[in-house]
């Protein structure tokens, strides 16, 4: 006969199989919502890109007009004469677990330390477009570190919905189907003993 204790693993498996349904559903959601998170992300990721490319183009033209009037010495002595710019500041939140950081810097508009009598004003205009560059970097720096997050985030949730799905669950499933067959032959075998036992009885009567 079928005893307390299967009886007892059967209700754990059930409960396990429910708990592991669960976890794939809201494991499955969280996945979702990366997908959207990372798509958008992506989509900024790239604006910003074309905005850096762009303004990076624009200051190098002027960093190389530079060079062809003061020559090299002439634009290193100035980049050494300017101070050190504020630091990045950092923060982090959380999206669905995935810490993000949140960068941002204070830059104020570009202010010449070098001599004006040594240096011209493609000079000047190369040391502006340089810094109007900074803040793009630092949003495109964000961006970067989130998708990449986002996406270690995504596959590992994604590999934890397939192990639950196609693992996990079909395990629980096959050892509570042996479990139920086992007590449905012996309820079969039990009925059988009683019935051949009650024949047995009116046989002697």
């Amino acid at each position: 006969m079928i005893g307390s204790s299967t009886r007892s693993r059967l209700f754990e498996l059930r409960r396990d199989r429910s708990a592991a349904r669960h976890s794939a559903e809201l494991l499955d959601r969280k996945r979702e919502v990366l997908l959207r998170e990372i798509a958008r992300r992506e989509r900024l990721r790239r604006e910003l890109r074309a905005v850096v490319a762009a303004a990076y183009a624009e200051a190098r033209l002027r960093l190389g007009i530079a060079r062809v009037e003061l020559g090299m010495n002439g634009v290193e002595a100035a980049a050494l004469a300017q101070p050190a710019r504020q630091p990045i500041e950092r923060r982090d939140i959380s999206v669905m677990g995935v810490r993000i950081p949140q960068l941002s810097t204070n830059i104020a508009p570009y202010r010449a330390f070098y001599g004006a009598a040594a240096t011209t004003e493609s000079l000047d205009e190369a040391g502006a477009a340089f810094t109007a560059l900074v803040p793009h970097l630092v949003a495109l720096a964000q961006e970067e570190i989130a998708v990449a997050r986002l996406v270690v985030a995504m596959r590992k949730t994604t590999k934890l919905v397939n192990a639950l799905q196609k693992i996990v669950l079909p395990r629980i499933e096959a050892n509570i189907r042996a479990i139920v067959d086992g007590i449905e032959e012996d309820e079969r075998d039990e009925g059988v003993r009683r019935l051949v036992g009650r024949v047995g009885v009116a046989e002697r009567v």
